[in-house]
């Protein structure tokens, strides 16, 4: 029985440590975003390629936002210069998929980054 704890135990320390980040330590706000909520963000290796999809949803006014991805490589380090801002506008109520796709297979790893628009 102690075997099992000990086995049950080591499992669910390597678990907490290995765990994926949330989206909101994915996600770099600046400006005044608050009304524009992450409801989903999505990844996956296409032909080699990182693709990331991030739904954003807005519960108050209409909004005008600007995004941009950070694409990151194994090492943590970012694998390219910074894109331009892209502005969005979302209404009142409604959401928003937006699409990114790495511009080199370097980038395993992203970050969104939401800006008021300027």
């Amino acid at each position: 029985m102690k075997k099992y704890l000990a086995i049950l135990m080591t499992t669910l320390a390597i678990v907490a440590c290995s765990s994926t980040p949330s989206m909101k330590d994915m996600t770099v706000r600046m400006g005044d975003t608050d009304s524009i909520q992450i409801t989903d963000m999505r990844s996956l290796m296409r032909n080699g390629v990182l693709t990331a999809q991030v739904t954003i949803q807005n519960d108050s006014k209409s909004n005008l936002v600007s995004y941009r991805f950070k694409w990151i490589g194994k090492n943590g380090m970012a694998v390219t210069d910074e894109e331009a801002w892209k502005p969005v506008t979302v209404g009142k109520g409604q959401s928003t998929v937006i699409m990114g796709i790495a511009p080199t297979p370097d980038a395993t790893d992203f970050r969104f980054e939401l800006n008021q628009y300027k």
